[in-house]
């Protein structure tokens, strides 16, 4: 449907949405860096969404049943933050002079927990609209479960702003796909279609039909012809909030850099305007040519449209919250304050009788138990969880038909599925998503943005090494361990057993501060006689004491620390004092007191460890490479035991290698 007819705006609204103009220019002026671009031409968008639909209140900002807004193209920040000063929100006019200033409350993209008013942290394009997809289905989730007679206590809509470059990306493309099969109607995207890039015009690189993209994957869509017309942009939300069957992407065509002498070039894109352009804009704007200067009338007039608008029905679900009965509200208040931890006291886990199972096996047992005691912990796989165990039994699936389902069939949608999770974490959900190893370098960007965010969602990434076998190097694990160990916030764990497995559960459960990264093999292993479920909080232990005076110190993980264990008897019956400590988790480690892991890794002894992965994540502990018993190349397709021997994992070889560097 296309909204076209012209309408002569209301001269406030004018006033206001020049003035959103004028003070993100301001900011980009100041800081010498930032993107006009969009400012000029999107401004009509965020006064429209502001003004007359997003359900927020600035005095709240963290209201659980508002309506989320992200603005996922980040570039786009001095925009949004001119927006929610003049709205209302704990910003001042320093805060914007400091706008790409160190520490400041205005840095260069939207950060979650920076800035009041931001819902997430975006800057790589696409991610924005991944997570909103989330958040989206977070909301028809939590609706679902926490209903009352009185009405819902969960009841808001997702909105996103997003460019030509955002739809480009591939994991909007993967989201956009999920978001339309599973009817995400309360999932608005508004796009700020200008046919423009940093790079030059959209018609050397981007030549789709977009608009016929989203109806094929199930989405209504709107156009909006002329983006400076605020009565058609309202019209058209309006609109889309009608829709019950599906999201909505409504496509409002924009001129980047309006009233610039580079209107329409993507020269306005990506840097402050010449100071004579500038001057002319604001003439052209008819505003006071004095920078960070915002008329009381402006200011009062756009909030008092917020407050007026949604007022009765704030009030409204405060009532409703305080007058739940104790145990709704228990589980309710986890899901507003983002309470995402749970101290697991228990788990329902028998251990095999032969006292062997293969890791994933384990897992998905652990995992069972700890979701048929939380109501708030969801997730899935890409089209793996038969083999990466994950699937939750008897929890259903979400769906379009089913929205109390548990678990989420993401399809082989690794990109979007991290980006979701992120999404899910941000509402207040607790989520796991699962893949192979391997395939961790598809999720990649949404796990940097969930440690930079300290969001708690939970990777469970199985296949871990090359031991996975016939499958060949395209399966087999040899450097994300490292890549995931190299993540600031981030904590991996790589249990040896069952008992580490339970042990790392209880600790990435309990863990509110961070995502958390599960490895497990695919191989049966022996469940150890001294491995410890308590000692896994401390990221390393010793498993096996020497019997001699201590000569070396092997740390392992994962299944190779059996291994690590075979060697250590051969080694031990040769008359050496070898002490075999498991490490599940290195930067739990790395955290405690320098006293405990000297405690560990004397100083007198030669530390060597082993990991069939590269050896980066160890030369911290060794004296150099040579005492890491790695593997430095890709795999091959092959039996898992021709694997260990043609890369020198076996125990002889292993034994030997270590009595030479022991002489």
């Amino acid at each position: 449907m296309i909204f076209n007819k012209p309408k002569e705006d209301d001269e406030i609204e004018k006033k206001i949405v020049n003035s959103i103009r004028n003070l993100g220019l301001d900011m980009i002026d100041n800081a010498n860096s930032g993107h006009p671009g969009i400012v000029l031409g999107a401004s009509p968008i965020l006064y429209t969404l502001y003004a007359k639909h997003l359900r927020v209140n600035p005095d709240d900002p963290e209201w659980y049943n508002r309506d989320r807004f992200i603005m996922s193209a980040g570039h786009g920040s001095a925009l949004l933050y001119a927006t929610l000063f003049i709205a209302g929100y704990d910003l001042t006019i320093d805060d914007l002079k400091k706008f790409r200033s160190i520490n400041s409350k205005t840095p260069g993209h939207p950060e979650y927990k920076t800035t009041p008013g931001i819902d997430a942290s975006t800057g790589p394009l696409g991610q924005g609209f991944a997570t909103a997809v989330g958040m989206a289905i977070a909301e028809e989730y939590a609706r679902s479960i926490f209903t009352t007679k009185k009405g819902n206590l969960v009841n808001y809509h997702t909105y996103v702003l997003c460019g030509d470059g955002d739809l480009m990306e591939g994991v909007s493309y993967e989201a956009a796909s999920l978001a339309g099969t599973l009817k995400l109607s309360k999932l608005i995207v508004l796009y700020d279609s200008n046919n423009t890039t940093l790079d030059g015009q959209t018609s050397k690189i981007f030549t789709e039909d977009v608009a016929a993209r989203f109806l094929s994957m199930g989405w209504n869509v709107i156009t909006v012809e002329d983006g400076d017309n605020l009565n058609s942009i309202d019209n058209a939300i309006s609109r889309a909030k009608s829709f019950t069957d599906r999201p909505t992407l409504i496509e409002i065509k924009t001129v980047i850099g309006k009233y610039s002498k580079d209107e329409g070039t993507n020269k306005v894109h990506g840097g402050p305007l010449e100071k004579t352009d500038l001057n002319n804009v604001k003439a052209k704007l008819n505003v006071r040519d004095i920078p960070f200067t915002v008329s009381n009338n402006v200011v009062e007039s756009f909030q008092n449209m917020i407050k007026n608008r949604i007022k009765k029905e704030y009030k409204k679900w405060q009532g409703e919250y305080s007058k739940l009965d104790s145990e709704t509200k228990d589980e309710f208040t986890k899901l507003v304050e983002l309470d995402l931890s749970q101290k697991v006291n228990s788990i329902d886990y028998k251990f095999p009788e032969n006292n062997i199972e293969s890791l994933r096996t384990t897992s998905g047992k652990v995992l069972n138990s700890i979701a048929s005691n939380n109501k708030l912990l969801m997730g899935g796989s890409a089209d793996v969880s038969s083999s990466t165990k994950t699937y939750l039994i008897d929890q259903k699936d979400f769906s379009s038909n089913n929205r109390q389902g548990k678990n989420i069939y993401f399809g082989v949608r690794e990109h979007a599925m991290g980006s979701i999770a992120n999404g899910l974490a941000l509402s207040g959900i607790r989520p796991f998503v699962s893949t192979f190893l391997p395939f961790a370098d598809y999720l990649k960007p949404a796990i940097r943005m969930a440690a930079l965010m300290h969001l708690p969602v939970i990777y469970i990434f199985t296949h871990d090494s090359i031991t996975v076998g016939e499958d060949g190097p395209t399966h087999q694990a040899v450097e994300q361990l490292t890549m995931l160990r190299s993540i600031p916030n981030l904590e991996v764990y790589r249990p040896c057993d069952a008992n580490e497995v339970i042990g790392a559960y209880k600790v990435i459960m309990a863990r509110d501060e961070g995502p958390s990264v599960i490895i497990l093999g695919r191989n049966d292993v022996k469940i150890q006689e001294n491995t410890s479920v308590k000692d896994v909080s401390l990221g390393a232990y010793i498993i096996k004491k020497e019997e001699k005076d201590l000569e070396c110190v092997i740390m392992s993980c994962g299944e190779d620390l059996q291994t690590a264990l075979d060697v250590s008897e051969k080694l031990t019956a040769k008359g050496l004092g070898i002490r075999v400590v498991s490490v599940p988790s290195i930067e739990r480690f790395k955290a405690q007191k320098e006293k405990y892991i000297e405690s560990l890794l004397p100083k007198k002894a030669k530390i060597i460890a082993i990991e069939s992965s590269n050896s980066y994540s160890w030369t911290q502990f060794t004296e150099n490479d040579k005492y890491v018993i790695s593997v430095e190349e890709f795999g091959l397709s092959g039996k898992k035991e021709d694997l260990i021997k043609h890369f020198n994992l076996d125990t002889n070889s292993i034994t030997e290698k270590i009595e030479k560097l022991l002489k």
